[in-house]
């Protein structure tokens, strides 16, 4: 996270505010598509992790091979739509400085390389979830984040043009991380070697189930794209530099939430398939609390220090940058509690109507954040009526998830999770800012405000969060870490 955040710093030097702002409206693709092989990923780790259990290898080796031939037809699809249709949108309907379109082409078509690749490499990752090798994601995840930062350096202190060459970089970079993960999946699992096989009946489950997450994650990537698009009709291409710089901060601060649901769902997909659903809803109930107390405890302070922690982190801030990513980040604590619920709808495979639904509020978004910037002409209006997304998505999950599993007490999560730690977060973020009036000095007060926030959510966390049998084991872990250091 912290290379993240300092590789941001460097590519908005390098590449300059308009640049900058270019590459995420065109470049952006390859952020959004990440969302889509996230859906496809889920889709396929829940038939690799039941088959795993079943510890059938045969079976296990054909539905790999088959989830490889849905997503290559998948990269294709992708392939021909944006070649064509694509292209010409960005080529005619994006407002960009004449002079910066072969610029922006060439960003585009770096994109499409590494995406159709990407989409290829989805069964290979949810290998790895399936199996919980989580350990390889953390170390390719941390040279993938060393990689970035150099090519950033390089594009700083090159004397081609930034962008072209800052894009091919990336893209080279995005391939061989893809490289490395499919070189791992082939040396350590049999069923990672493909089998040329034709198993319609399989091919049929799967893409019926992938079918609807698809939908459902390409409305988001439709809806995600093309909020840009419109921001850029009404403010040029500096709100997509500001845009730009919000969901990096955005991504980086939920990858935390990403981590946590990736370590639950295997388990949670597990216990549902050998029907122990007791052992389920502890497991939505545990992840939902840590990444509600984990989120909370990290937003509150770079909420209310935004503008400080932006004066350092960048040279130069985008206008509106500081206000965009503090909306983004209440959107990720209200978002922070849906991958957990929704494990039970992916494990059921009754994922139809939640996509359907979702689908609904993606796309209705654009429509309504093009009126309230037409009436308006404030995107900060127009990002906090967003809101609805997150809040109409979460009581979606939870209504389905309760017909997916009727023995699931939505009553329960509610008002020993998702309430209590809504509440933590809003009082933590006001009594904060109370706190930031008594100091002038902005270092002094973000470091009192980081004490304050972990102290706060902890001990309101232990109070009213937490079970006693939960406090309990935490007690108990410290107990054993003091110990250790004795």
């Amino acid at each position: 996270m912290a290379i993240s955040f300092f590789t941001s710093r460097v590519v908005l030097q390098a590449l300059g505010v308009s640049d900058y702002g270019v590459y995420t409206l065109v470049g952006g693709i390859v952020v959004l598509i990440n969302m889509l092989n996230s859906a496809l990923t889920s889709s396929t780790t829940r038939f690799l992790t039941f088959n795993l259990g079943k510890g059938d290898l045969l079976l296990l080796k054909r539905t790999f091979s088959t989830a490889f031939i849905i997503h290559l037809t998948f990269a294709f699809i992708f392939l021909i739509i944006a070649e064509t249709i694509g292209l010409w949108f960005i080529n005619t309907h994006l407002n960009i400085d004449a002079g910066r379109m072969v610029a922006a082409n060439w960003v585009y078509q770096s994109a499409i390389i590494s995406t159709f690749l990407g989409i290829t490499q989805v069964p290979y990752n949810a290998l790895i979830t399936s199996h919980e090798r989580f350990g390889i994601f953390a170390y390719i995840d941390i040279l993938n984040s060393i990689l970035k930062l150099v090519i950033a350096i390089i594009v700083l202190h090159s004397t081609f043009d930034k962008l072209i060459f800052y894009s091919i970089l990336y893209a080279i970079v995005a391939i061989a991380i893809m490289m490395i993960y499919r070189i791992y999946c082939i040396k350590n699992f049999d069923e990672s070697k493909l089998l040329f096989i034709k198993d319609i009946s399989l091919i049929r489950s799967m893409l019926s189930f992938s079918g609807w997450n698809l939908f459902g994650s390409l409305s988001l990537t439709i809806s995600q794209q093309f909020f840009g698009v419109i921001f850029n009709w009404f403010f040029g291409t500096l709100i997509n530099a500001a845009l730009g710089v919000s969901n990096q901060v955005q991504s980086i601060m939920y990858s935390f939430i990403g981590n946590i649901s990736a370590a639950f769902n295997p388990q949670i997909i597990k216990e549902y398939a050998n029907k122990n659903f007791g052992r389920v809803e502890y497991l939505v109930n545990m992840g939902t609390k840590y990444a509600g107390i984990l989120i909370s405890t990290t937003s509150i302070p770079v909420i209310c220090k935004m503008d400080y922690l932006m004066s350092i982190w960048l040279v130069e801030i985008p206008q509106g940058a500081v206000q965009i990513c503090q909306i983004a980040l209440i959107n990720n604590v209200l978002n922070c509690f849906n991958p957990f619920i929704y494990a039970i709808i992916n494990a059921s495979g009754k994922v139809d109507k939640v996509n359907i639904f979702s689908s609904c509020f993606y796309l209705l978004r654009l429509p309504i954040v093009f009126i309230t910037l037409k009436i308006t002409h404030s995107y900060i209006i127009a990002l906090i009526i967003s809101l609805y997304v997150p809040i109409s998505s979460l009581l979606l999950y939870i209504c389905i998830a309760k017909k997916a599993l009727p023995q699931f007490h939505i009553s329960f999560l509610i008002k020993h999770s998702i309430g209590p730690i809504i509440m933590i977060l809003f009082i933590g973020i006001l009594l904060a800012y109370q706190l930031d009036l008594l100091f002038s000095n902005n270092l002094i007060s973000f470091l009192v405000i980081c004490l304050f926030s972990l102290v706060f959510v902890s001990s309101s966390s232990m109070l009213i969060v937490l079970n006693k049998s939960e406090r309990n084991i935490i007690f108990k872990l410290i107990k054993n870490k003091m110990r250790l250091k004795r």
